[in-house]
C-alpha cells in the first residue's frame, strides 16, 4: 500500500505494538519480522485519512524515509545505561529528520534520574516530549495545567491529528451560522488558554511567527496548511501579549474564511 507512514519504536520490546494498538490500529498480516504494520484509518470532524503505522524495536530496521510522515520513540527510563539507549537510535533518527511529526514518549513514573537528560536530548533532537503519566492536579486552579491539555496516548492521536496528510480527505467546509457572528472573543480565549509544552523547534518556532505575520500582511493561505498548524498557531499566539493575540485570532478567523472561498468583507467587523 502506497500510504503515508508513521514510525513507532521503542526502546523497550513489545511497547510500539502497544502504542500502536492503543492509538486504533488494526494489526496486518506481514512476513517482515523485523517489522509490524498497521493500518490506521482517521477521521475527524474535518478530514479523513487512512495511514499505515510502522513499529519496531530495532534500531537498524531499514525503511524508507520518504514516506514516513511522523516519528515517535518511546523510551524505556527502567534502562540501566539511561539516555544512551537512545543514542543507537541517532542514526535512523537522523535519516527521518524530514518528518514533521517528531515524539519521544515516556513514563516519568518508571524513570531513574534521567528527566533532564531525556529533556536535553529532545532540545537536541528537537523532539517534542509526551509524558505517559498525566501530573495530578495543584489544589491552586489558577497554577494547574489546562484542563484540555492531552498526555499520553491522547497527546501522541492529537498530534497525529494536527498533521496535513498528503492523501487526506476534507470533509465539507461549514459555512457562518445564520447570525453571521463570528466570537472574536472565545478564539482568543482559546489562545490565551494554551499550555506550552516544555520542548518546541526554535526553528518551528520562527515558521508559525512567519505565517502569522503573513496572515497579517495579506496574503493567501492554503487551507490545508493552515489547518494543518493549527495546534502549533494557537501554543505560538500564546506566548504573544494580550492584545496581538487577539489581533492574532482575529487573522486566523479571516485566514481560515478566506482559504474556504469566503469574501474577507462578509465577516468584517463581527467582533465589534
Amino acid at each position: 500500500m502506497n500510504l503515508p507512514r508513521v514510525l513507532i519504536a521503542s526502546t523497550a520490546s513489545g511497547k510500539a505494538d502497544e502504542i500502536a494498538r492503543d492509538i486504533g490500529a488494526k494489526e496486518l498480516d506481514t512476513e517482515d519480522d523485523a517489522v509490524n504494520y498497521y493500518l490506521w484509518d482517521i477521521e475527524n470532524k474535518y478530514y479523513k485519512a487512512q495511514v499505515m503505522l510502522c513499529t519496531t524495536d530495532n534500531p537498524l530496521v531499514k525503511i524508507d524515509s520518504e514516506s514516513v510522515e511522523a516519528l515517535i520513540i518511546y523510551y524505556d527510563g527502567r534502562l540501566e545505561n539511561g539516555t544512551n539507549a537512545l543514542d543507537e537510535w541517532a542514526p535512523l533518527i537522523s535519516s527521518l529528520s524530514e518528518a514533521e511529526v517528531q515524539i519521544l514518549a515516556w513514563d516519568s513514573t518508571i524513570q531513574r534520574g534521567n528527566g533532564e537528560r531525556v529533556l536535553e536530548w529532545c532540545a537536541q533532537y528537537k523532539f517534542e516530549l509526551v509524558d505517559f503519566n498525566r501530573p495530578e492536579a495543584v489544589e491552586n486552579p489558577d497554577d494547574s495545567e489546562d484542563e484540555n491539555e492531552k498526555h499520553g496516548i491522547d497527546r501522541i492521536v492529537e498530534a497525529l491529528h494536527a498533521h496535513t496528510w498528503p492523501n487526506m480527505d476534507l470533509k465539507g467546509c461549514s459555512t457562518l451560522p445564520e447570525s453571521g457572528c463570528i466570537d472574536i472573543a472565545e478564539v482568543d480565549e482559546q489562545l490565551q488558554g494554551v499550555h506550552l509544552n516544555g520542548i518546541h523547534s526554535m526553528s518551528q518556532g520562527l515558521q508559525l511567527e512567519h505565517m502569522l505575520e503573513g496572515m497579517m500582511g495579506g496574503e493567501n493561505a492554503d487551507f490545508g496548511e493552515l489547518f494543518g498548524q493549527l495546534l502549533a498557531m494557537k501554543e505560538h499566539a500564546a506566548t504573544l501579549p494580550e492584545n496581538q493575540r487577539r489581533a492574532a485570532a482575529e487573522e486566523l478567523v479571516t485566514a481560515f474564511w478566506k482559504a474556504m472561498g469566503g469574501d474577507p468583507e462578509e465577516i468584517d467587523g463581527l467582533d465589534q
